[in-house]
């Protein structure tokens, strides 16, 4: 046999993970609830590269696991949020991503229910606004202080995105890496499969109103949708159960879940 693995170079492989959620703050009353809004986990970084900048949960591989462990291992030790669904988004190797060599990045995405459980004390969820002009994004992350982390990411062609900075010095109020182009790529996917409800029904419990999954849909989209289309649309996926809303000051309403088959579908 004349294979020699030496002779050929070996890049690191790094996991990095995309975890959206929907949170909704208290409201100041019954008649004017407060407005969803979509999330993204991040942890802040304490060592170089990026030292002090949020980027997302993720670590070096290990000869003893697979990429899927490492990811889920590196979310629960980063954030402390344990096992959800992952799905695998893309696989980043362009040159210079990386200050500290040739490190290839699978990357995956997921969403999940939004609890108050404590995160870990380096992770934090932000809040997500993408703007778009002719293929290029503006992506403003938000954190519960009101600081704001702005990053310019274009879209080459539908299947490949870029991140501007990658090349050069990223700016302190954007994101470590090309974290922010992971971010852009897996809203996109989350925005196209709401197609059908499999991924918004991660984030409600198994009961809910039709006005929490219309804005889950808002939150995620970013868009005012018209009640009776959105209805008419999601309701080939829904059943009403014999409940209705508790707690409400206003005249309750009734609460629906999902259909058997659609709870047995995957959200990605």
């Amino acid at each position: 046999m004349d294979y020699d693995i030496t002779k050929y170079d070996r890049p690191s492989v790094a996991a990095d993970i995309v975890v959206f959620t929907v949170r909704k703050g208290d409201s100041e009353s019954y008649r004017h609830l407060s407005k969803p809004v979509l999330s993204v986990l991040l942890v802040r970084r304490t060592e170089w590269p990026f030292e002090d900048m949020p980027a997302l949960p993720g670590g070096f591989c290990c000869r003893e696991e697979t990429i899927e462990e490492t990811a889920l291992r590196k979310l629960r030790e980063k954030t402390g949020v344990d096992c959800p669904p992952l799905s695998l988004l893309c696989n980043l190797s362009k040159q210079g991503r990386d200050p500290r060599g040739w490190i290839i990045s699978c990357c995956y995405w997921t969403v999940i229910g939004h609890t108050n459980a404590a995160l870990d004390k380096n992770a934090e969820w932000y809040e997500v606004s993408l703007k778009e002009s002719d293929g290029a994004y503006t992506l403003i992350l938000t954190d519960d202080s009101g600081r704001e982390f702005i990053s310019e990411v274009r879209l080459n062609n539908p299947n490949e995105l870029y991140n501007q900075s990658a090349e050069a010095e990223i700016p302190r109020n954007s994101l470590a890496f090309d974290h922010a182009e992971m971010i852009v790529n897996a809203l996109l996917k989350l925005r196209s499969s709401l197609e059908k409800p499999y991924a918004a029904f991660r984030l409600l419990p198994e009961r809910f109103t039709l006005t929490d999954l219309q804005q889950v849909y808002e939150a995620i989209l970013d868009k005012k949708l018209i009640m009776a289309n959105f209805r008419r649309k999601i309701a080939p996926y829904v059943e009403e159960t014999d409940g209705i809303e508790g707690g409400a000051g206003h005249r309750p309403s009734k609460l629906f879940t999902r259909k058997a088959a659609a709870a047995d579908s995957s959200p990605l």
